[in-house]
């Protein structure tokens, strides 16, 4: 008889990190192979500028998830609990009420718990707060933390009542075969310069440091691509009023938010990919991964676990954002290049592919 796994996770919509990860593992034939698998969405918000907002509907989600998860703990029974678990805010205390549930079935039975994070910030949330610390040590005790990489350890330095620690890189997935990728290398015209952003358009991901790159070097024959959705209408407005004062209409374009085919074209279409995020939560970025499996070198700060990710051969790691030209310029001089793609082809599938991800989850599971 398989062991039962209860998972208690985010799904799109929004399509965040979050619940991208959460939408594989829920089709994962691996896992379900592996273990009897139940699935319970942690339903918050419906778009990314609603996240870390109140309102009446997340109140009566909230309620909702409780009776689902107690309901599932009475009659599933689960050997494993999977939790996607928040840092900071009201659904850090929201996850509080929640594990009370799965900690007074620990009592009753031997039941092993994982807290996937997805986000850093669990040190800055705490500060100086007793409360704080004192909530974090009583929910974090006794389960086992699930961290995209070492250099988010760190953020667990004030909390000792967790059991083990385990890492676990995302992934994403892969658009090619091994004879697509080669061909659409060798035919890649690597003098057609097109810089890519691809993310949330949230200020603190970079996008307006990206815009402003793009009118230092106007006078160039480089077009910048931008995709992804507005937190707020005043960004926009803000975006476009830009473009329009600097004349970038020739040299910027928006997309919108992308999927599926489209995203993979301007993959496909781009030289590099640029993220140059202050993001605070910022930890294991997927787009960059994604640019890895199109073989596209980047542009990146060294926010989270971004070094981790990408080394010298990859990309170009900034800590300082006025640094970015001059990043721009190394990036297109020794990095825009056959070998250097399928170096990065070769990183991603070693490392951060949707495969290596699942074996890597179904073995701490087990």
């Amino acid at each position: 008889m398989k062991p039962k796994l209860l998972c208690i996770l985010h799904r799109s919509p929004p399509a965040h990190g979050a619940a991208k990860v959460g939408d594989f593992i829920s089709e994962s034939q691996k896992l379900k192979e592996n273990f009897e698998c139940k699935f319970i969405t942690i339903k918050s918000s419906d778009t990314i500028g609603e996240i870390g907002k109140i309102n009446f509907k997340k109140l009566y989600l909230v309620g909702e998830l409780y009776i689902k998860i107690l309901y599932n703990i009475m009659l599933f029974r689960p050997d494993k609990i999977y939790f996607t678990a928040s840092v900071r805010g009201i659904a850090f205390y929201r996850d509080v009420v929640l594990s009370s549930l799965w900690k007074l079935y620990q009592k009753i039975k031997n039941v092993e718990v994982y807290y996937h994070y997805h986000t850093k910030g669990v040190d800055n949330f705490i500060g100086n707060s007793n409360i704080k610390l004192y909530l974090s040590k009583f929910f974090l005790k006794d389960v086992n933390l699930v961290l995209l990489s070492p250099l988010l350890a760190n953020d667990f330095k004030k909390i000792k009542t967790y059991k083990q620690i385990y890492f676990l890189p995302n992934g994403v997935e892969d658009n090619f075969t091994e004879e697509e990728f080669k061909s659409y290398v060798e035919d890649k015209n690597y003098a057609d310069i097109n810089i890519l952003y691809l993310s949330n358009m949230i200020k603190s991901k970079g996008y307006f440091e990206v815009l402003k790159l793009a009118q230092k070097v106007k006078n160039t024959n480089y077009h910048f691509h931008f995709a992804g959705g507005w937190q707020n209408e005043n960004d926009k407005k803000e975006f476009f009023s830009f473009i329009k004062e600097n004349s970038l209409e020739n040299s910027v374009t928006f997309h919108g938010f992308v999927n599926g085919e489209e995203k993979r074209e301007l993959f496909m279409k781009a030289s590099l990919f640029i993220f140059p995020t202050r993001y605070e939560n910022e930890a294991f970025p997927l787009s960059i991964l994604e640019a890895f499996s199109y073989g596209l070198p980047v542009i990146v700060t060294d926010e989270g676990s971004i070094p981790f990710i990408v080394d010298k051969r990859s990309g170009v790691i900034v800590s300082n954002l006025d640094e970015l030209a001059l990043a721009l310029e190394n990036t297109l001089k020794n990095l825009v290049n056959k070998e250097t793609s399928y170096y990065c082809r070769k990183r991603y599938l070693n490392n951060f592919s949707l495969k290596q991800f699942e074996n890597n989850l179904v073995e701490i599971f087990r």
